[in-house]
């Protein structure tokens, strides 16, 4: 069992020593990458583009509206402006989700 197998968590590019590492909150900006309950649902980089995979189990689902960058089928990025917070987004079970093949 790994760590990032339950809950929220997020994985920061470390700058400064080139390294991966884990929190169950959003520190700082720069890249990260969204998990939960093992799925990656997301990353946000650096310029505050947050992009959401739809492919997946579960979804972030955005609680304001951020404009919408890029639309495909399996993600879509949105122009947040900021470090996104907790309180932007919650985690829902992904109604188009059919599993893997």
């Amino acid at each position: 069992m790994k760590i990032t197998d339950f809950g929220l968590w997020f994985s920061l590019w470390n700058d400064n020593t080139c390294i991966w590492s884990w929190s169950a909150t959003i520190t700082r900006a720069g890249l990260y990458l969204i998990y939960y309950d093992g799925a990656r649902l997301g990353y946000q980089d650096s310029s505050f583009y947050l992009t959401v995979y739809q492919d997946t189990p579960w979804i972030i689902q955005l609680k304001n509206s951020f404009p919408k960058t890029i639309h495909i089928r399996r993600y879509t990025t949105y122009s947040i402006g900021r470090l996104l917070t907790l309180d932007d987004f919650e985690i829902i079970a992904n109604p188009d989700y059919k599993g893997t093949v």
